[in-house]
């Protein structure tokens, strides 16, 4: 899902909630599975990103890509000022949505996660 998809369809989650992730070492410590999961989305283990000559992954996409191994959770992954940060930005604006944080004060270094489940409400999928 793209963060359009998302704009359109936000009735469909809940139980949202923005993770501030301030390195790649505070990552993998959050959840020990993610040392597990990036082993075998990348064939080496973490401990051994720093020697890989021919690595072009970001943090941002390292995050992005092992946050999709878990099928019960959605997850936008966003670092100030790109696009799913904008669009938070104005969904907030809009008083669409309550993050619980002023999303557009955010450290210009972190990468932020919003974590959220898919409703179990049906009539939020009822789009007539």
């Amino acid at each position: 899902m793209t963060i359009t998809d998302f704009s359109e369809n936000y009735l469909m989650y809940e139980n949202m909630s923005i993770w501030e992730v301030k390195s790649l070492d505070e990552f993998f410590k959050a959840h020990e599975q993610l040392l597990e999961i990036f082993e075998k989305e990348y064939g080496f283990t973490y401990e051994k990103l720093s020697e890989q000559k021919e690595f072009n992954d970001s943090e941002i996409i390292i995050i992005s890509k092992l946050l999709d191994h878990f099928g019960d959770k959605h997850f936008f992954v966003f670092s100030n000022n790109d696009k799913h940060h904008n669009e938070l930005k104005l969904l907030q604006d809009k008083k669409i949505i309550n993050f619980g944080i002023d999303i557009h004060v955010i450290h210009p270094k972190n990468i932020y996660v919003l974590e959220m489940d898919k409703t179990k409400d049906l009539k939020m999928y009822d789009t007539y």
